[in-house]
């Protein structure tokens, strides 16, 4: 049985985005029968130990490293930016742990799977004499100036990310001895490969593109849900109402759908823009009937939102590449994505309608155009059979065996 430590910060069940990743990597090799030491934060240890015996994989052993001096307590809020910090001082603290584990266990493989930055590196590169694994990572999409806009007063900070970024990526020593250290470096997206490449090229040569997202095993034995035949669009809006997410582009655009097009549309989130909805609605002349919000739900409550919905909109200004997109599809609903980052990567053209983002009139427009030819239910349905179809793919057992049997 081969022996792995997994770099999983981000580690939970019953949960979406990083902690999802964490716990079905630490889950899926474990059933994979791999000897797996899940070396995470604290941040899902409630409802790790929650399960008790019902987990009941003997060859899965999870190793929580919390901060010290109430630290953990103070920077351990991952909607704060205090979170990045968090991850720093994590990142010095498990690197010791895993090579103390390693003197004990030998590992065979070293594998980081969350956070996926490339910018920041691994805790793993410490660990000698086995392979490692960086990824998959994301890092390189930038929020582009066109939607500066958009992003109001919080443009300052993409402008700092940026900056920060190239800092990382040329003075870093934690990322430049992870990538020296790993046999394997799998990124995200075309844009994270592309930033690599700029800045270390001779690394390319063992750089793969590999997604970093994959359907929830609670999705796996869908049943395509029939769809809607009524004449009413119901188009789902599925985040976390910040910034970068683009839902104030998304109500613009739905601003200039024709009024022969009858929608709704369900916003499933919250954030700090919440507020701000009301505002945007009528300063768009939206009709608030056809938009119905309904705030942050449980992940187990989110399957009956894509059963009801016919398109999902997810125009996100910067994301590695966004959960939803394979969840909706997997309930055969088509998409509404820009054609960058992790989405022009996982949404093939017969499953849904891409949009170069050029101007943001453009950009604007071109989604306005997209729902309203998702108006169409012949084309509509047509495109859901083929996202069900993309998205069966997409299963964490098939991703697990494609990337250890070529890279473990």
């Amino acid at each position: 049985m081969k022996k792995v430590v997994l770099a999983a910060y981000a580690c939970s069940p019953h949960m979406g985005s990083e902690e999802n990743l964490g716990w079905n990597w630490a889950t899926g090799l474990a059933q994979k029968g791999y000897e797996v030491w899940c070396v995470t934060s604290t941040m899902g240890q409630h409802n790790i130990e929650a399960l008790g015996s019902n987990l009941d994989i003997e060859n899965l052993h999870f190793n929580y490293v919390a901060l010290p001096f109430g630290l953990n307590r103070l920077l351990l809020n991952p909607r704060s930016k205090r979170i990045y910090l968090h991850y720093l001082i994590w990142r010095w603290m498990a690197a010791k742990v895993v090579q103390r584990m390693h003197k004990k266990h030998l590992f065979e493989v070293a594998h980081h799977v969350t956070y996926g930055s490339m910018q920041q590196g691994s805790c793993l590169y410490k660990v000698q004499d086995c392979k490692l694994i960086f990824g998959p990572v994301g890092g390189g999409q930038m929020a582009m100036p066109i939607f500066k806009e958009y992003f109001e007063k919080k443009w300052i900070w993409e402008r700092v990310r940026k900056k920060v970024s190239d800092i990382l990526m040329r003075y870093s020593s934690s990322l430049q001895k992870t990538l020296k250290q790993a046999t394997t470096i799998l990124t995200a997206n075309q844009e994270t490969k592309v930033l690599l490449g700029n800045y270390y090229p001779m690394f390319l040569q063992k750089t793969h593109m590999a997604t970093d997202i994959a359907l929830p095993r609670e999705y796996e034995d869908n049943i395509k849900p029939n769809k809607s035949k009524d004449g009413v669009l119901k188009i789902l809006w599925l985040g976390t109402l910040i910034p970068r997410k683009g839902l104030k582009l998304s109500l613009e655009a739905l601003s200039q759908v024709h009024t022969k097009v009858r929608y709704e549309l369900t916003i499933v989130g919250d954030g700090e823009q919440e507020q701000k909805i009301d505002q945007w609605v009528k300063a768009f002349g939206l009709d608030p009937a056809y938009i119905n919000r309904v705030g942050t739900i449980p992940f187990d409550q989110l399957k009956e939102y894509y059963i009801a919905a016919d398109v999902l909109l997810f125009c996100s200004l910067r994301d590695t590449t966004g959960s939803q997109i394979i969840e909706a599809m997997a309930f055969g609903v088509p998409v509404i994505v820009f054609n960058s980052s992790g989405a022009a990567y996982v949404v093939p053209d017969d499953c849904g309608i891409k949009i170069n983002p050029v101007t943001k009139e453009q950009s604007i427009n071109d989604m306005a155009r997209a729902i309203e030819k998702m108006a169409n239910t012949e084309l509509r349905l047509k495109l859901g059979n083929n996202a069900y179809k993309n998205a069966m793919n997409y299963s964490w057992d098939k991703k697990i065996d494609a990337i250890t049997k070529k890279f473990y």
